[in-house]
């Protein structure tokens, strides 16, 4: 497919979630969600990708993150990306907020796409029967299992001082309702995942999230993995080697 030049528009979801959305040249009925790590800086590489691959690609700041309204972890980002998916099936349309354009969606088919924090959100929306297939990057299984380079203490205090505003708590202890609660934790909840739909991406020399878990974690719910010898934490998916098993996966 020859490349064009996509531009964002940017819409909201159930009041609070800003996202943005890349429309392709045509709609094929493909829509893709994106649950982004953190901390990081949103950023539309991956949004164009998708969108040259034929998706509208939708992606959503979580509750009280960026854009978004609202106070980060006192909903689950389970719930935010949940309540998208369920908004965007009933009106099958967004609205332009620049222009209060109203553009119509072709679903056929969710495709979830989280990476590192954003893979529980997206691994615990398995059960959603719109939802078709869930790629998740070096996600998050099992917050119990630090990594040596960002323990869950350094990790909190890194956002919190380093990203300000762009993550704006309740209460600061709600970062403890990650570690010591199943609140979003999908080693606790592998019983609700249907790992038919899941494909889990990790590299074994991933300092940062652990790739220990993703072998138990498909084990008990039959999701199907692939580990990268090297590629640490950030693997780039959207390269060819990556994205051709991801694409297999996709279309199976």
């Amino acid at each position: 497919m020859k490349k064009s030049t996509i531009h964002p528009i940017r819409i909201r979801f159930a009041q609070d979630i800003v996202a943005e959305v890349m429309l392709p040249k045509k709609q094929t009925g493909k829509v893709a969600i994106i649950a982004s790590g953190l901390p990081s800086l949103p950023k539309g590489d991956f949004m164009k990708f998708l969108a040259h691959q034929g998706y509208v690609a939708i992606h959503p700041r979580y509750r009280g993150t960026w854009e978004s309204g609202g106070h980060f972890l006192k909903k689950s980002p389970v719930r935010d990306i949940r309540d998208v998916i369920y908004e965007l099936v009933r009106k099958k349309s967004v609205q332009d907020i620049a222009t209060k354009t109203i553009v119509r969606i072709s679903i056929k088919a969710i495709h979830l796409f989280g990476g590192s924090f954003g893979g529980p959100a997206v691994l615990l929306n398995s059960h959603i029967p719109f939802v078709k297939k869930i790629i998740a990057i070096s996600p998050v299984l099992d917050w119990s299992k630090e990594g040596e380079d960002e323990p869950f203490d350094w990790f909190t205090r890194f956002t919190d001082e380093a990203f300000g505003g762009a993550y704006r708590l309740y209460n600061k202890k709600d970062w403890k309702k990650l570690i010591n609660t199943d609140f979003y934790n999908p080693i606790a909840h592998t019983s609700k995942i249907d790992g038919k739909k899941v494909f889990i991406l990790h590299a074994k020399d991933d300092t940062i999230v652990p790739y220990g878990s993703v072998i138990p974690f498909a084990e008990k719910t039959g999701a199907t993995y692939y580990l990268k010898p090297q590629g640490n934490h950030h693997l780039h998916i959207t390269h060819q080697f990556l994205w051709k098993k991801i694409k297999k996966f996709l279309v199976s």
